[in-house]
């Protein structure tokens, strides 16, 4: 199912997080279709080297700031296009979205991990959403979230959801939700 998604969106955004904890290739392997453009939020140019991600195997932009050490970015720029955004901390997600605009991408998927998904949602940058359930109790403190970060504690500040579908695939209950408060 998660290929599938993978082949129908034009880039795939992960945070550097992700990449350093799991070495993920995230590309379409399990069903036909093109590997998206996969996009690495990376404030501080830390893509390991030898990570997948830099595998050739699919365009990949690395995204940071200019506060990123010139030797690293120097360096990651051998194996993957970097685009350097901004001098705050953080990568500025808008203007992001706007460079993968101007080259053709409509479509992203937001896989992770958590904080990055935070930022979408923070930003009120995410139209759909969707969770799955799957037929197992995992969890504990240091288990994966939905999204982490500072969270939402007010109602009023919190992002509605609208359900949409609810599909049982393979004993996965997926849930899709519709936000339709995009501002980019």
């Amino acid at each position: 199912m998660l290929h599938r998604i993978r082949s129908q969106v034009d880039a795939i955004i992960v945070g550097i997080e992700t990449v350093i904890a799991d070495n993920p290739s995230l590309t379409v392997r399990e069903v036909k279709g093109k590997n998206p453009i996969r996009v690495v939020l990376d404030s501080n140019a830390r893509t390991p080297l030898n990570s997948k991600i830099l595998n050739g195997e699919a365009p990949t932009i690395i995204a940071a700031t200019k506060n990123a050490p010139k030797r690293r970015i120097d360096l990651l720029r051998r194996k993957a296009e970097v685009v350097v955004l901004t001098r705050s901390r953080r990568v500025d997600l808008k203007k992001l979205l706007r460079v993968l605009r101007r080259r053709g991408v409509h479509r992203v998927l937001v896989e992770g991990g958590g904080e990055t998904r935070w930022s979408f949602f923070k930003e009120r940058l995410v139209d759909d959403a969707f969770v799955w359930i799957t037929p197992y109790v995992w969890g504990g403190r240091e288990s994966p979230t939905l999204v982490d970060g500072p969270g939402f504690i007010h109602e009023t500040d919190a992002i509605p959801l609208k359900p949409r579908s609810i599909k049982l695939v393979d004993n996965v209950l997926i849930l899709s939700f519709s936000m339709g408060n995009s501002h980019v």
